[in-house]
């Protein structure tokens, strides 16, 4: 197991992570510093604690947001392959269909 240490609003965090994680960890980390550090300027008198759960919040919005979008896709992608075989059905069947009387 590998460890690094990460900051979020200032302070060091050491966080053990799987072998080869450690940038991908940080990564994360920045993204999770910059939410706090865009909150802790908006907003005057919230603590650590508040700044790192509403930053969380903001972040789960954010996938779940991103869930939605996903789940769309793929319905419009599921829908359109399906369309696209139909017609596809149709057309094999009507030249089956001329093949036959020919």
């Amino acid at each position: 197991m590998a460890s690094v240490t990460v900051k979020v609003n200032g302070r060091p965090y050491p966080i053990v992570c799987g072998d080869g994680e450690e940038d991908h960890l940080k990564y994360l980390a920045e993204f999770v510093d910059k939410k706090v550090q865009d909150l802790s300027n908006s907003i005057a008198n919230a603590t650590e604690t508040q700044l790192l759960l509403m930053a969380s919040l903001l972040i789960a919005d954010d996938l779940s947001q991103a869930y939605e979008s996903i789940d769309k896709l793929k319905d419009s992608a599921e829908n359109t392959a399906e369309d696209k075989l139909e017609e596809w059905a149709e057309k094999l069947e009507t030249i089956a269909l001329q093949l036959e009387t020919a």
